[in-house]
């Protein structure tokens, strides 16, 4: 795992497999809602780190001040940002994999009981070939 070299990049890179960890901790506990609420926080910090980390650093501050509010939290509107980007479009096996967990909200925070292993074990592996794939990208 590399870090990206500017700071807002990093910060982002870093919390995401934070949250990715978190969210297995979860998953061996039985947790499988909160398992994948954290799971969908760690694509979305990775993709926001992937955005900055294709820009200029002089940007980032700019940047990262569109990351707050109901649509920092949608994965199309940070897909279609990454494409404003001009870095390499995203391969068909991650494209897929993000268009399943696209179906993440954060209203899940609000879902009672444990949720489903096998909703909870799909998500994490499509999760974790998102992060795999933009460890590679840094």
């Amino acid at each position: 795992m590399s870090l990206p070299d500017n700071p807002i990049p990093r910060r982002f890179y870093r919390v995401a497999f934070q949250r990715l960890e978190e969210s297995q901790v979860l998953f061996g506990a039985g947790y499988n809602i909160g398992c994948v609420y954290l799971a969908g926080y760690a694509v979305e910090c990775i993709l926001k780190s992937l955005i900055l980390n294709s820009l200029p650093p002089k940007e980032h501050s700019a940047v990262e001040s569109e990351f707050r509010g109901q649509r920092a939290h949608q994965y199309e509107w940070r897909r279609n940002r990454y494409a404003q980007t001009n870095a390499p479009s995203l391969p068909g096996d991650v494209s897929k994999a993000l268009t399943f967990v696209s179906t993440w909200e954060t209203s899940l925070r609000y879902k009672p009981g444990l949720g489903e292993p096998d909703d909870a074990i799909r998500f994490l592996n499509d999760v974790k070939h998102i992060l795999d794939w933009a460890d590679s990208r840094v």
